[in-house]
């Protein structure tokens, strides 16, 4: 295993990927990262579907382009923006293997409070609000654990979440269950160029300790 301080210093985005296949065994070997991480009341509130199929790649791509299109149709944006929009949130196309991340529902542990909020006319998307997002930090712990272990492989990749724009058309190629909610696209490969350095915040500028 390599240093787990180096791994989070140095990874990076990746955006353009050689053609490489991805093993099963190493697309496990990511997922099962991710599903190692924390989640609130112990939801495990996600769900994975990984594509390596180009076909059908092509095909969510195409629905989400349309996706894409139909979502900016009130903007008043020129032609040329809204095709460079459409090929920045399709990308993932070019990749190898992308995953596709998705969030179910997560079961507060307190019936309680659940009732509370009830009776108070909360819907349950301003429970999971009021109560800090719980199922949408367990989806980023898992997707940040995914990327940590791709990284790890000597591989790349980039958490997108443009296309959830186009969620229901994204859903509905890949015949998913009507209550998975898309919440991230990972495009995974082998990376075709070295990245820029980062330049981060001084941790001065975000750290108190009092």
């Amino acid at each position: 295993m390599n240093d787990l301080r180096e791994i989070i210093k140095t990874r990076r985005s990746i955006r353009k990927f050689q053609t490489d296949e991805i093993s099963d065994a190493d697309i496990r070997e990511m997922i099962e990262a991710g599903m190692h991480a924390p989640s609130g009341c112990n939801s495990q509130c996600w769900q994975f579907v990984a594509v390596k199929d180009k076909v059908l790649m092509n095909e969510i791509a195409n629905a989400a382009e349309d996706g894409v299109r139909e979502f900016y149709r009130a903007a008043d944006f020129d032609p040329e923006y809204l095709a460079a929009r459409a090929r920045h949130t399709t990308f993932f196309k070019n990749a190898p293997l992308v995953i596709f991340v998705f969030m179910t529902h997560l079961e507060y542990y307190d019936e309680r409070v659940t009732d509370f909020y009830k009776q108070a006319g909360f819907t349950y998307e301003e429970m999971m609000r009021a109560l800090g997002s719980p199922d949408i930090l367990s989806i980023g712990a898992a997707v940040q654990n995914i990327l940590l272990t791709i990284h790890n492989k000597g591989l790349g990749a980039c958490w997108m979440n443009d296309p959830t724009v186009s969620r229901a058309n994204i859903s509905r190629v890949l015949g998913v269950p009507a209550d998975w909610r898309l919440m991230s696209v990972i495009p995974v490969g082998k990376p075709a160029y070295i990245p820029r350095q980062k330049q981060m915040r001084d941790i001065e500028d975000v750290l108190e300790i009092r």
